[in-house]
């Protein structure tokens, strides 16, 4: 955006310039710069460290670390091109090497930082106050998901399109674009937060809690109605972020059969370490797909193969042919490696139906070759 002197008479144009044309560097000049006065980036950042990489098998290191005003920590990369040069794939490593930092180590990062500048004050102070908090016992500091602040010269399409595509994944993730000018009284910077937009931010952010709020009161009526439910969702949150959307998912449909009073449903944890079962049984016998999964091991998805061709023949026809003979297996139990398909859930949900002695809700007719499951998860 074009930057004008307001004289007397008129506005008079202040000519842009870049980093390279005033021979600027990005580490003597443009970081150093920044370090000393991160309010330019974001209010109230707190720089922990600078050119930090204490890892190992790395030689790699983040231009600046910090701490927001909101407690979290923040990689801030910086560059002094107009492109951004993919630095939104290095802060991504950085970020995930910085994610399981403690307050400790934060401390320690910046009593190193001090010493290195010759700054002689106390690490654990700083850090401490810009926290707001009188000692360790009284705060926390937010590592497992850092923020990303990318700032630099201009922004490709490319990185603008995945940072917005990273920040709909929920990464909190910014650009901020540095725009210099050469004015008569020498250079001025200008920054302005180009991802997300100021007055957009506050939108996504109230966005967000609304969609957690909903979340929070599904998840309260639905464990109000069925018993266990909480240790189920409990056991839901501690799964890897892979297998998560899974769960909800069959949770969900498992629900739908509770409320067509299709199934009960019973919830539960077994012994032997983090796992829960569901099993989604006929209101008069056990005639149920159970889930049953334990944490970082094994993931288990069992159907009651001969109550279902003994109580719903036709549905059973369906399962079948989608499965496979090989793996359905009539008489015995059906054991399978994969979570089940949108096709096995509707056959599934008619087989309660058909049960329960109610005519199918879907019926697709079945265009593909039975289907042998994937390698297990």
């Amino acid at each position: 955006m074009p930057l004008y002197h307001w004289n007397a008479d008129n506005l008079e144009l202040v000519p842009s310039t870049t980093f390279e044309k005033e021979q600027l560097m990005e580490q003597r000049d443009l970081q150093r710069m920044l370090r000393d006065k991160p309010d330019a980036l974001e209010y109230r950042l707190f720089i922990v460290a600078e050119e930090y990489g204490n890892w190992q098998d790395s030689g790699r290191s983040i231009d600046l670390l910090a701490l927001d005003n909101q407690n979290h920590l923040a990689v801030i990369e910086l560059k002094r091109t107009q492109s951004g040069d993919h630095s939104e794939l290095q802060a991504i490593r950085y970020a995930a090497m910085v994610s399981n930092m403690t307050l400790d180590q934060v401390i320690d990062a910046h009593h190193d930082y001090l010493a290195k500048r010759g700054i002689d004050e106390d690490a654990r102070e700083r850090v401490l106050r810009h926290l707001g908090a009188a000692d360790e016992s009284d705060t926390e500091i937010h590592t497992e998901r850092p923020r990303i602040i990318l700032a630099s010269a201009g922004f490709s399409a490319e990185l603008t399109t995945s940072v917005l595509w990273l920040r709909d994944g929920g990464m909190e993730i910014s650009c901020v674009k540095l725009q210099l000018y050469n004015n008569v009284d020498g250079l001025l910077l200008d920054t302005s937060h180009v991802i997300p937009l100021p007055e957009a931010s506050d939108y996504q952010v109230k966005m967000r809690e609304k969609a957690e709020s909903d979340r929070r009161q599904q998840r309260s009526r639905q464990s109000a109605m069925i018993p266990g439910a909480d240790a189920f969702y409990d056991t839901i949150d501690q799964v890897g972020t892979d297998f998560k959307p899974m769960f909800e998912q069959i949770f969900e449909w498992a629900v739908s059969l509770e409320m067509e009073n299709l199934a009960d449903l019973e919830t539960g944890g077994k012994s032997g370490g983090p796992r829960s079962t569901l099993r989604a049984n006929l209101p008069d016998t056990k005639v149920y797909l159970t889930f049953t999964w334990r944490l970082q091991s094994t993931v288990r998805f069992d159907l009651n193969a001969k109550e279902i061709h003994a109580r719903a023949p036709k549905a059973h026809a369906r399962i079948e042919e989608i499965l496979g003979t090989d793996i359905y297996n009539a008489e015995k139990w059906a054991n399978l490696k994969s979570a089940p398909s949108t096709d096995l859930l509707a056959a599934l949900t008619d087989a309660y139906r058909e049960a329960n002695g109610l005519p199918p809700a879907t019926t697709p007719p079945l265009d593909t070759a039975p289907r042998t499951p994937a390698a297990a998860p």
